[in-house]
């Protein structure tokens, strides 16, 4: 298995295949903060995304933010949406993967995990054994740390024949 290889990849949270998740067992969605659903270093929700948490929600998914941001910057954004969170989740180890199993009382089978990250959202959802799904980046703007990993992703993109 390459656990940095995500099962789809999807434009934003608003392409994800629900329908095919649903069919495939997923009823529980974990999403990172960070240029996942909201811009680095902001609390500016869209309430187009608002809304889409909601619609989400309505159709049957548990959603849950799984963040390695401290609990005081992932809080506010939960709190918005109307969900749960697991905070300093020190993706890729498993320590917040359990923790969000242990929220939902869900097996693995049936949770996807959603981020804009290989080295750290896909390998983590990967070696979880959920379904993993790469979204687009929000904004060029990120940590320093982050811009490092994006190097890496762009050979193990090229390594596993996936256009970006």
């Amino acid at each position: 298995m390459n656990i940095f290889r995500p099962d789809y990849l999807v434009d934003d949270i608003f392409s994800l295949p629900l329908t095919a998740l649903k069919e495939k067992g997923v009823t529980n969605i974990l999403f990172d903060v960070d240029n996942t659903i909201v811009p680095y270093n902001s609390h500016d929700l869209s309430e187009e995304a608002i809304g889409w948490f909601h619609e989400t929600t309505a159709k049957g998914f548990h959603l849950c933010l799984l963040s390695n941001n401290s609990a005081q910057r992932v809080a506010p954004v939960a709190a918005r949406l109307g969900i749960d969170f697991v905070a300093r989740a020190q993706k890729p180890l498993q320590n917040g993967a359990k923790r969000a199993m242990k929220l939902f009382a869900a097996p693995k089978e049936q949770i996807a995990l959603v981020g804009d990250q290989l080295l750290t959202d896909t390998a983590c959802g990967n070696i979880a054994g959920f379904t993993t799904i790469v979204v687009k980046p929000l904004n060029p703007n990120e940590l320093w740390i982050t811009k490092w990993h994006r190097n890496y992703e762009k050979i193990l993109y090229r390594l596993m024949g996936i256009k970006r």
